[in-house]
């Protein structure tokens, strides 16, 4: 609708999404890319801890790791705008792996 706006341009097509049909499991992960987004690496690893703690399934540990590796991907700089550290990462990976080893 954006591209119709800005650019003039027609939308070839459009996918509804309804989110009264989406599990948290699809939810979390647009949660968590959009909390990285905004620099706030805390509450989305608060949040990650919190769905493993409800919900610790095989699917929440590659939400969590692709949690950790897009974290991996930014600066030192960045990570430090968002009180954050890469040392905290590789804790984090630690700290989900010790989880999901308790669950299996």
């Amino acid at each position: 609708m954006a591209a119709k706006i800005l650019l003039n341009k027609e939308e070839k097509s459009s996918v509804k999404i309804e989110l009264d049909q989406m599990s948290r499991t699809d939810i979390i992960p647009i949660l968590l890319k959009r909390l990285v987004y905004e620099g706030e690496y805390n509450k989305a690893e608060n949040i990650i801890f919190d769905e493993l703690n409800k919900n610790n399934s095989h699917e929440m540990y590659l939400v969590a790791v692709d949690f950790y590796n897009l974290l991996l991907e930014k600066s030192d700089e960045e990570l430090a705008n968002g009180n954050f550290s890469r040392e905290e990462i590789y804790q984090g990976l630690e700290d989900v792996k010790k989880l999901i080893a308790q669950h299996l």
